[in-house]
């Protein structure tokens, strides 16, 4: 088959729904199939490139309200692109999703879209925003689509509730490549680069975005009672300028300095180390989609504490693989961190138990063929 990828960022660029398509596009190359991306130039990268037999087009983004790049570069190059036997989108809130619908009124293509997360719980205005789209153009882009991708059953319900039909609906998670995983990382390496001695390592990996719930985790950290702790935080925060700086003023009213720092992104091949190093994993997001991070450190046989939201839920399984914590709730995320660092042998069985689930449940084998069934019935109009 040859396969179109449309996605609104792709590596450099760093983020859950950019790692998935790379991995994808890779998988997709190796099973014998022709794969193009189109993506956005965020950030600026080569326009045109191929890396793993994945052919890449990056296009010029005129800017990017709520991080959703507009590239109408994008929509004259699908009107004039050759044959795709399927063209799967990545992201229904994403004007690049919208561009390559738009783009089949005219040339006819079948669409797969994989929806990333319908979150349903921003405020203020982007709250308005939000239920603006997907009332209008958002309740469009799942109705005209051939299939769509939900990857969880909570998403699923989700988009039915914004406009999507059950029977174009497959569940079918992200995927971990367990053969990827370093668990032989040189952690006392990292340990050292990073000046963390002999003390507990709280990690979080992620955007550090308002929904990503880090200001919950910085308030806990004041108030956990294990030390010595300390809390890590990798990650930027593409788009949203000042909310490193707001976390940042948290931390210092609080007198963290010492106890909580700012990694920035980690280079990938320090990341399988710094999963290694943490004693315990944390998310503290308000919402979720299929968080990328959470399977990454649950492969690596982490414990992970994760707010018990959508998305997170679909992953961890309180007091099976994981524990759960009340969102918005310092105290009780301060008291599940607590409960686990205080518990050795817990945190072992859960974390070994973590790894099980993720080799079972999120094999990348596994979804692959789900995928390219999905293709297969889509493409042969059985939907």
């Amino acid at each position: 088959m040859r396969i179109l990828q449309v996605s609104p960022f792709y590596p450099p660029h760093v983020g859950g729904i950019e790692f998935h398509v790379e991995a994808l596009s890779r998988k997709l190359v190796e099973a014998g199939h022709e794969v193009v991306v189109f993506t956005s130039n965020v950030p600026r990268s080569r326009s045109s490139e191929v890396v793993d037999g994945v052919e890449i087009h990056r296009f010029i983004s005129l800017f990017a309200p709520l991080n959703n790049p507009l590239m109408p570069g994008m929509f004259f190059k699908l009107l004039s692109s050759g044959e795709f036997d399927i063209i799967h989108v990545h992201g229904h809130f994403h004007m690049s999703s919208t561009f390559a619908l738009l783009s089949t009124g005219f040339r006819r293509r079948p669409v797969v879209l994989t929806s990333h997360g319908a979150l349903l719980n921003l405020r203020g205005w982007r709250k308005v925003v939000e239920i603006v789209f997907n009332k209008t153009v958002g309740k469009w882009t799942l109705k005209s689509v051939d299939k769509i991708i939900a990857l969880s059953r909570t998403q699923a319900d989700i988009l039915e509730k914004l406009g999507a039909e059950r029977q174009k609906m497959a569940i079918i998670p992200l995927w971990i490549d367990s053969n990827r995983i370093a668990l032989q990382a040189d952690v006392a390496k990292f340990r050292n680069m990073y000046k963390l001695d002999d003390r507990r390592v709280i990690l979080f990996v992620g955007r550090l975005l308002p929904i990503k719930g880090l200001i919950y985790l910085i308030e806990a950290a004041k108030d956990t009672e294990t030390k010595p702790a300390v809390v890590i935080i990798g990650g930027e925060a593409p788009g949203y300028s000042g909310t490193k700086q707001t976390l940042e003023q948290k931390v210092e009213e609080l007198g963290l300095e010492q106890d909580i720092f700012f990694l920035g992104e980690f280079p990938k091949q320090d990341l399988g180390a710094a999963y290694m190093a943490a004693d315990l994993f944390v998310l503290p997001s308000l919402g979720e989609g299929m968080p990328l991070a959470l399977l990454e450190a649950m492969a690596h046989g982490k414990c992970a504490v994760a707010t018990n939201v959508p998305g997170n839920r679909d992953v961890v399984k309180d007091g099976w693989n994981g524990l759960l914590a009340e969102p918005r709730n310092p105290v009780d995320l301060a008291h599940k961190i607590d409960y686990a660092l205080r518990n050795d042998g817990l945190r072992q069985r859960l974390g070994a138990q973590a790894r099980q689930d993720i080799e079972q449940d999120y094999a990348s084998e596994k979804i692959l063929s789900k995928i390219l069934r999905l293709y297969d019935e889509v493409q042969r109009g059985r939907y």
